[in-house]
């Protein structure tokens, strides 16, 4: 078999091993190779404290305190096999070409961008009120309005039960009416204008918004039939506090950051490279607005 036969080969079987968590754990080596200058790829040596990892990792996933010698030792070998096999694989040109191990590396690297941009890290309370104070106009209270209502599936049955809507309401204006027909939801509501739309579809949600506090609207259709409604309370939007929105701002601010810290990451680097189009050079370069990919997603993930 000649040399081209044998690489053709191999690389089939990386596409397989690639599927393998451990081989990308090895395989994102790469990259430190690539950032080293010179690199003696024929010497293998582990640390004792990274084989201790390992074993504290492997004991995790086995859900036991630690491992026993047999096992530990059947770690060990895994390891310095991952290493060889790594190796090879660059020896004979696998990573080249390949776009599980380029995305893979890309994600590193994004990855490593964050983490130098200080974006890994959980915000502090005083990052995310600076981060408040810039964005006023994104904290606002949504508009809501707190209603009463009578249901019925058809308008005309809607339509008969105003009288009795009216009789139910002097007696008691704040409470909802105890007539019409059964509705799962409740007949008495409070919500947003998005909350009813999300709902009740939005022309009722339009409809409700634009009726005056304190009167019994004609019969109004939602996506669940017809309702007679009245509006006790219609509370307009307002600046929230910064408590109260607290959690809001400081997932936003962490997702900010971690653009930020790759933007930056990418503007210092592209400053490193000749940038062409066919053969047209980019000057005008705007970064993209991404994040890298977690094993462990994030709360902003």
């Amino acid at each position: 078999m000649d040399l081209s036969h044998l690489v053709a080969a191999v690389r089939r079987l990386g596409m397989r091993l690639l599927r393998d968590r451990l081989v990308h754990f090895a395989a994102a080596g790469g990259l430190l190779f690539a950032l080293a200058p010179a690199v003696d790829r024929t010497h293998v040596s582990l640390s004792g404290g990274h084989l201790q990892s390992l074993h504290a990792a492997q004991a995790r996933r086995l859900g036991v305190p630690e491992l026993s010698e047999e096992r530990a030792a059947e770690v060990d070998r895994r390891a310095l096999e991952d290493e060889v096999l790594y190796r090879e694989a660059m020896r004979l040109g696998i990573d080249r070409d390949d776009g599980l191990v380029r995305e893979h590396l890309i994600q590193r690297m994004l990855l490593l961008a964050e983490d130098l941009g200080g974006a890994s890290r959980e915000p502090t309370r005083a990052e995310v009120r600076a981060y408040f104070d810039r964005t006023p106009e994104r904290w606002q209270k949504d508009e809501r309005v707190h209603l009463v209502h009578a249901f019925a599936t058809r308008q005309e049955l809607a339509a008969s039960l105003t009288d009795a809507v009216r009789a139910a309401d002097a007696a008691h204006p704040d409470a909802a009416p105890p007539v019409g027909e059964a509705f799962a939801r409740g007949r008495d509501v409070r919500g947003s204008r998005e909350d009813f739309a999300a709902s009740y579809g939005e022309p009722f949600a339009g409809a409700v918004f634009a009726l005056r506090p304190g009167e019994w609207s004609p019969p109004l259709e939602s996506r669940f039939g017809w309702h007679l409604v009245k509006v006790l309370q219609h509370a307009p939007g307002a600046p929230a506090s910064f408590d109260e929105v607290y959690d809001r701002v400081r997932l936003e601010y962490a997702i900010v950051h971690r653009h930020e810290a790759i933007a930056h990451f990418l503007e210092q680097a592209f400053k490193r490279y000749h940038v062409d189009i066919d053969g047209a050079p980019v000057r005008a370069y705007q970064p993209t607005e991404r994040l890298a990919l977690r094993s462990t997603p994030s709360q902003e993930d």
